[in-house]
């Protein structure tokens, strides 16, 4: 009762997006009252939430490189308190941890941001197809979810996949039909888990992360097997409707992921490699018989034809810029980089190997330059004749002072010599004293 209340407001969401899905559907031509219009507003409703957890994938794939980036950092610092176990220690390492997480800009739970946001949702869902009957009879504790009255809840109630209703269970599946169907959507749900899974850890993660011992490494290969089999148990739990999300939200996973690694992969791993080389072919393909056009025209012209000398740097520039833009090198540089030094760059890129995609290095290259022109000139402190004087004398006074302690912890002093300097200066404590009382 309490869980109903809590989820309350995403199970109104999810009922209005189910309803709103399934008028278009009609609209579209699709028959209305229980039926295939229902099964694919849950498809819908997978859709429209994967479209608003957008931001969050992408903020899931920095987070995921970042960790990925620290993997040898973080080797080493474990390594370095191996074996240490006392609390002092496991302090030190936990805090220069969290500094390595901050340095990387990612925290080891920034990647399950989209699953975490999902979560409501899909309860949400298992909740309003398991009070479809409720509704409809009128027994449920509120008279309507939203837009979902008695009347749809008894279409959707009614509604299935061949043959398997949407608000049942494999326990309380009314046929053996319906039973098989629900087996054969966990099985696909199962599958296409491990291929998700498998697909991000064998295909966007660099070799330097695959090694056995690394520790994300063997998390990843260990959740790689387990979770699929703890989703593929718990499945039987779920009504025909969440296994239709889950198995949609799994298929969508799978495309995004194939998306991304197919244009943002991990910097390192295979996929970024294979195409950092397709994008190299191509630009020294298209780039290099610009260059050596470029090479005899200028050696035809007269050393003095600094007209002609322009025209054609700038028309060279403008090839190489269309032709690097094609393969996503970067085109835009700081405004004091001058055409022969754009032209040098992109004539280094068309005949040397590279080591990571031209628009990072590139980006490294000029930073130190932008940096250079935002950071403020600092003004000497401008001090008067007086200040000087002052200064001056404080420092040679200092001076002496150190040389002094420097000469007398060289020498040997007896304690009769230090009680006479003690006399000595109580002595003059003590005329000092008469002489203030005096005045």
């Amino acid at each position: 009762m309490w869980f109903d209340k809590m989820l309350y407001p995403f199970k109104v969401a999810v009922a209005w997006i189910m309803v709103r899905v399934h008028d278009v559907l009609v609209f579209l031509g699709m028959d209305d009252g229980p039926g295939l219009a229902w099964v694919l507003s849950i498809v819908g409703l997978t859709i429209i939430v994967r479209i608003v957890l957008f931001p969050l994938f992408f903020k899931q794939i920095k987070a995921s490189r970042g960790m990925q980036a620290l993997q040898p950092e973080l080797k080493k610092l474990q390594d370095k308190y191996k074996g240490k176990k006392d609390t002092a220690s496991r302090q030190r390492m936990s805090e220069e941890m969290m500094a390595l997480y901050k340095e990387h800009g990612t925290t080891p739970y920034s990647s399950c941001l989209p699953i975490l946001f999902q979560m409501p949702v899909f309860f949400a869902l298992f909740r309003v197809l398991a009070s479809t009957g409720a509704i409809a009879t009128g027994t449920y504790m509120y008279k309507n979810l939203g837009p979902l009255n008695a009347s749809i809840a008894a279409d959707i109630d009614k509604s299935a996949v061949f043959g398997a209703p949407l608000s049942t269970m494999f326990t309380t599946a009314p046929s053996m039909q319906s039973k098989i169907v629900i087996v054969v959507l966990i099985v696909a749900m199962v599958i296409t888990q491990f291929f998700t899974m498998r697909q991000l850890t064998m295909k966007n993660m660099p070799e330097s992360a695959k090694d056995p011992s690394n520790p994300m490494m063997r998390t990843q290969t260990t959740m790689m097997y387990t979770m699929p089999l703890f989703i593929g148990v718990s499945g039987f739990f779920f009504q025909t409707g969440v296994l239709i999300y889950w198995f949609t939200t799994n298929l969508w996973t799978l495309g995004q992921q194939l998306w991304t690694i197919e244009r943002m992969p991990t910097p390192g791993s295979e996929s970024y490699n294979k195409l950092m080389g397709k994008r190299r072919r191509g630009y020294v393909d298209g780039v290099r018989p610009l260059f050596e056009n470029y090479d005899r025209a200028v050696a035809d012209l007269d050393e003095d034809d600094e007209d002609a000398r322009a025209r054609l740097r700038e028309k060279l520039l403008s090839d190489v810029k269309g032709r690097a833009r094609k393969q996503k090198v970067p085109t835009k540089f700081p405004e004091d980089v001058t055409q022969d030094q754009q032209i040098a760059a992109y004539r280094e890129l068309a005949y040397s190997d590279w080591e990571a995609m031209p628009d990072e290095r590139w980006t490294r290259r000029f930073q130190v330059r932008k940096q250079a022109e935002k950071k403020p000139r600092v003004q000497p402190e401008r001090l008067s004749r007086a200040e000087r004087l002052a200064r001056d004398e404080a420092e040679r006074r200092r001076k002496e002072r150190e040389a002094q302690r420097k000469k007398q912890a060289g020498k040997q002093i007896s304690p009769e010599e230090l009680e006479r300097r003690r006399q000595e200066r109580k002595a003059e404590r003590r005329r000092a004293s008469k002489k203030k009382k005096e005045q």
